[in-house]
């Protein structure tokens, strides 16, 4: 069956748009993207931020042992989400940033200046918690689990997404060394995933995102200065953030779905998957 892809004509931008959006998704120079490079670029400086932020604390405290496990905890959560990120760089390519987003000056100062330095916020509550102040061992794990609760729930959902689109919806796998065939269900005459992950919620993996950024903003939270509440407040910029971008993004994101493939289709879409980005509840 053939798939709509009807798309409304872009409105006209001015200079300034075009300055602040950019007008190319992936200029070169050479054989080098640069919009690559700058997410590379962000991804080594928030981790030198981090690296920064403990050395700061161990410079404050010394002493290898005196760290808390909740900086610790913080310090290798954030460290996976780094490398992760990295080493699974070919699935990001397949997600919104990398393929709508033009490069332009928006994209720059986030890659350069907000990814790195906003992203790791939580840290100086940690930097700045009392020297006897910590989570227990019970708390940490529960903060563990719900991190990789999140990172499921987002990495999942782009890897499902990755395999449809480069593998189609019938793509052959292997774990552990066991090849099998992981079916996939789309709306009728559309690319719309709507089983697995994706029959879960319509944007399941912002949820996922949402839920790593609590897990990341606990443990500064938790051992924040008593009575400051600078710092105990601090560590929740970043889940708000997300909470702020994903909100209107879902809804711009289905009225493109809805132009892209017609109202029917959208209909259908949304009676097989009928939740925006929380399962069961919204």
């Amino acid at each position: 069956e053939d798939v709509g892809t009807s798309l409304q004509q872009a409105p006209k931008r001015s200079k300034a748009s075009h300055f602040f959006f950019g007008t190319s998704f992936n200029p070169r120079i050479g054989s080098l993207d640069i919009k690559m490079a700058l997410y590379a670029l962000g991804a080594a400086a928030l981790a030198w931020n981090l690296v920064s932020a403990v050395a700061l604390r161990l410079f404050r405290v010394p002493g290898v042992d005196n760290l808390s496990l909740a900086l610790k905890l913080y310090a290798a959560m954030l460290s996976w989400f780094i490398l992760e990120y990295m080493f699974l760089e070919v699935i990001h390519l397949y997600t919104f940033d990398l393929m709508c987003e033009k490069l332009g000056f928006k994209l720059c100062w986030g890659c350069l200046v907000f990814y790195p330095f906003f992203y790791c916020i939580p840290v100086w509550s940690l930097v700045e918690a009392p020297p006897n102040a910590d989570i227990t061992t019970a708390t940490g794990l529960g903060v563990v689990m719900l991190f990789f609760c999140g990172w499921i729930l987002t990495r999942g959902a782009n890897i499902q997404k990755y395999l449809f689109k480069t593998r189609g919806p019938q793509p052959q796998i292997s774990v552990l060394g066991v090849a099998f065939v992981l079916p996939m269900r789309v709306v009728p005459r559309t690319r719309l995933l709507c089983s697995g992950f994706w029959g879960l919620a319509r944007h399941v993996n912002y949820l996922g995102e949402i839920i790593q950024a609590i897990a990341l903003a606990l443990p500064g939270f938790l051992v924040s200065p008593p009575n400051s509440y600078y710092y105990q407040v601090l560590p929740w910029l970043y889940p708000l953030y997300y909470v702020a971008l994903f909100l209107p993004r879902q809804m711009d994101d289905d009225l493109q779905i809805e132009a892209k493939y017609g109202k029917d289709s959208f209909k259908e879409y949304r009676r097989l998957v009928p939740y925006r980005i929380v399962p069961g509840i919204w």
